[in-house]
C-alpha cells in the first residue's frame, strides 16, 4: 500500500480504511444509532464515497505526529486537509489496536452526543462534540492518510482527510437511499458498491 516506514505497516493502514468504510456503510444503510435524546438512527446516505488510502497524506500526517503534540496544527501545514486526533496513555500500544480504537472512539460521538436529523453542520452541531464523527463520515472526504506514533508519554494517532470535512452550512452527507447502480452515484466514472452502500470514486 505504502512503504513500511516509521513503524507503519499495511495492516495498520488497512485497519484505518476498513474501520472508516464499515462506519460509512453503517451510516449509509441507516443503521447507525443516534444519541438517545435525539432517538432513532442517523439518516441514510445517498452517495457516501468509499475511503481509500493515500501515501502522500500519510507522509504529511506522520511528520506532524512525530512532534508528539496533541493539538491540531494549522490548515496550511496540512494542505487544508481535515484532521482527527486520538491519544491513549497506554505506552507503545499495538498500532493495529490503536488504529481500530481511535476510529471507534471518533465514531462513537454519534451515539454519545447525537446529530440532528437535518444533518447539516452548524456551530451548534459542532459544539455537541461530534466533530470527529462528522469528519469520519463526511461524504466527500474519501482519501485518508494516518499515523500511529509512540511518544514518550502517550500513543498518538492522527488521520488527515482529503477533502476536509466539517464546513459550516454544509450537509455532513447527502441524505437519501444509498446507491443501487452506478448512475445513482452522480459522479464521473464512479462505481456503486451495493453491498457496502458506498460509491467508489475512480
Amino acid at each position: 500500500m505504502c512503504p513500511d516506514t516509521n513503524g507503519m505497516s499495511d495492516e495498520v493502514r488497512q485497519t484505518f480504511v476498513n474501520k472508516h468504510n464499515a462506519y460509512r456503510t453503517l451510516v449509509a444503510k441507516g443503521e447507525a444509532k443516534n444519541a438517545k435524546e435525539i432517538g432513532g438512527y442517523a439518516p441514510k446516505a445517498a452517495r457516501m464515497l468509499k475511503v481509500t488510502y493515500d501515501c502522500a497524506i500519510e507522509e504529511n500526517t506522520m511528520n506532524f505526529a512525530k512532534k508528539c503534540v496533541f493539538a491540531h496544527n494549522s490548515y496550511s501545514e496540512r494542505n487544508n486537509w481535515g484532521q482527527n486526533l486520538y491519544m491513549t496513555s497506554i505506552l507503545n500500544q499495538n498500532k493495529t489496536v490503536a488504529a481500530a480504537e481511535s476510529v471507534d472512539l471518533w465514531f462513537d460521538e454519534l451515539q454519545q452526543n447525537g446529530v440532528p436529523y437535518d444533518n447539516v453542520m452548524t456551530m451548534a452541531v459542532f459544539n455537541r462534540g461530534v466533530g470527529h464523527y462528522t469528519q469520519v463520515v463526511w461524504q466527500w472526504s474519501n482519501k485518508i492518510g494516518c499515523a500511529v506514533e509512540w511518544c514518550s508519554d502517550m500513543t498518538f494517532v492522527a488521520c488527515e482527510y482529503d477533502s476536509a470535512g466539517n464546513y459550516l452550512g454544509m450537509p455532513i452527507y447527502e441524505v437519501g437511499n444509498p446507491c443501487t447502480n452506478n448512475e445513482d452515484c452522480k459522479c464521473t466514472n464512479c462505481v456503486c458498491s451495493r453491498d457496502e452502500a458506498l460509491c467508489i470514486a475512480p
